[in-house]
This record gives C-alpha cells, structure tokens and sequence, in this order.
C-alpha cells in the first residue's frame, strides 16, 4: 500500500506544482489584456485557454487525490486546525477560479472591464494558493 500512497502523493505534488504555474502565470497575462492589441489579445487568450485547461485537470486531480491521500494515509484523521484553514484556502481558489473563467469568456467577448478584473481575479487565486501551500506545511 506504501507504493500506492507514493503514487498518490506524487500525482498531487505534480498536480501543485501544474496549479501553482497558473496561479503565477494567469495574472500576468490578465494585467495585459486590457492594453493589449486585438492580435496580443488573441494570443494572450490563447496562452491562457490552454493554462486554464491544464489548470482544472490540476485541480480534479488535487480534489480526487487528497481525499484519497487522506483516506489511505491518515485514516480520516485529520492532523490540525491548519488543515481546516487549508481546505478554506481551496474553497477560496476553487471560487475565484470559477469566477476567472466566467469573467474570461466576457473578457473575449471585448468586455475591457472584464480585462482589468481578469488581474484581480488571479492576483486573489495566487494568494490563496501561497496560503494553501503555507498552511499544508504548517498541517502536515
């Protein structure tokens, strides 16, 4: 079972590391959008649809492997209040990026203040995600 435990692990360490990307990527391109020429435009979606994909299978796999981690590691247990502020840090991340992509195809849409939220959005998400990684280690 130590093998499957490692695999596990090692998909969400990978799976971080994909979400962590984007949560560093996505709001320099979103600071760009709303001075960008159409044709930066185009390519800056681009670049931010293909993130924003590799993003949510990070995120499904995060969701489906730390249960799973917890399950078969931990028995359920939960170690301490950290990891209780952990899981409100991925609720945060998991809102603001439903927001960012419901705000994303506004965006596309030639919305400009959707542009400038873009940023914001991405700015809240990379914070929650620098917490989450805080508090796993304080939790763990």
């Amino acid at each position: 079972m130590d093998i499957v435990n490692d695999i596990l692990l090692w998909v969400h360490i990978v799976a971080l590391v994909i979400g962590g990307t984007n949560s560093v990527a996505m709001p320099v391109i979103g600071s760009k959008m709303a001075t960008a020429t159409p044709e930066t435009r185009a390519t800056l979606f681009a670049i931010g649809d293909r993130l924003a994909t590799f993003g949510k299978g990070a995120m499904a796999a995060l969701l489906i492997t730390g249960p799973l981690i917890l399950w078969l590691r931990y028995g359920w247990t939960v170690p301490n209040f950290w990891f209780w502020v952990k899981m409100a840090l991925v609720v945060v991340m998991l809102v603001t990026i439903s927001l960012s992509s419901i705000n994303a195809k506004k965006a596309q849409k030639g919305d400009m203040e959707a542009g400038k939220k873009a940023g914001q959005f991405g700015r809240i998400t990379a914070l929650a995600f620098l917490g989450v990684l805080l508090t796993a280690v304080l939790a763990f």
